[in-house]
């Protein structure tokens, strides 16, 4: 199948797309959105399909755009972490009101280290996302949960990596919460803290370099897979059975962002690729188009992906 001039294969000498969506209770779709960086502006597809989109401008040059549930009404907040002074700037959904956290090590690193990395996800399974951060440097994560309404008393300090790995948050366990998990470019390798047990778990997957590490629930059994896109396939590696799928969807220069777009409860196969979206919709089994932001623009929907080696100093 050629889509102005991008080639997907779909057959069935590769997993089955359908394979890879997971049914749950059906939600609201997620919408497309992207974050343009030139002017710091949020735009939002609406999901009724006419054409209609909403535009916030929210940040300033330089910050990092963080799309998460900060209040747990189910849907994602527009909010930015500066790096240049550690401040996190949340747009709350819920009333629109403001909420401003300094938290994390700034560019400005006294000792000349990497800053770090925002990792807003729910940690205590309160279903709200956490302020948090990995700091490179050190392997530790510091994470403001909450559950204890962002109290720095409460702070979680948590040692888990080392210099060079890239964090790979998610529930991989299946108990409602993140876990702590980081990619190790040297050797291939995934290293996760099991918050259901405090036991490790290590795994062999993936190539660092040209691989985009993009954990999710791929197959539905309510736990995350470890999962690569590489230049247009989808690898997914369950740790439960040792299964290893693989298929391919989407141009190779695309980033993934896999999400329930449609609604239904499952997870469609996504990637953007200059302000086009591919999107294979588990409600047809038919792949759609859309061409909605432009390039350089950045996705923010679904799944955020992660670059499988970072630069260390």
């Amino acid at each position: 199948m050629k889509i102005a001039g991008k080639k997907f294969i779909i057959t069935a000498m590769t997993l089955a797309i359908a394979a890879l969506a997971f049914s749950t209770a059906a939600a609201a779709p997620e919408d497309p959105a992207v974050f343009r960086p030139a002017s710091s502006t949020w735009f939002k597809q609406n999901a009724d399909d006419n054409g209609t989109f909403s535009a916030v401008k929210w940040g300033m040059e330089g910050d990092v755009p963080l799309a998460a549930d900060f209040d747990g009404d189910g849907i994602k907040d527009n909010a930015v972490w500066r790096p240049s002074t550690g401040v996190w700037y949340i747009l709350r959904s819920t009333d629109g009101n403001v909420d401003h956290f300094t938290w994390g090590m700034t560019t400005q690193h006294p000792t000349g280290g990497l800053a770090d990395v925002p990792v807003p996800t729910d940690f205590d399974g309160d279903g709200r996302a956490d302020i948090a951060v990995f700091r490179p440097d050190t392997g530790i994560w510091y994470v403001l949960s909450s559950s204890s309404g962002y109290d720095h008393r409460s702070t979680v300090y948590f040692q888990w990596g080392q210099l060079g790995d890239v964090p790979v948050e998610a529930d991989y366990d299946g108990d409602g919460r993140t876990d702590f998990a980081v990619f190790r470019p040297l050797g291939n390798r995934w290293f996760i803290s099991q918050s259901s047990t405090g036991q490790p778990r290590v795994a062999t997957f993936g190539t660092s370099g040209p691989d985009q590490l993009i954990p999710a629930d791929y197959n539905g059994d309510g736990r995350a897979e470890l999962a690569i896109f590489r230049e247009g396939e989808w690898h997914t590696f369950d740790l439960a059975s040792g299964q290893v799928e693989s298929t391919i969807f989407g141009p190779a220069s695309g980033t993934p962002a896999p999400a329930d777009y449609d609604g239904d409860g499952e997870l469609d196969l996504a990637v953007f690729d200059s302000g086009n979206w591919y999107i294979f919709r588990s409600t047809t089994g038919e792949l759609s188009t859309l061409q909605f932001g432009s390039e350089g623009d950045l996705p923010l929907s679904g799944h955020k992906a992660k670059q499988s080696i970072v630069a260390v100093p």
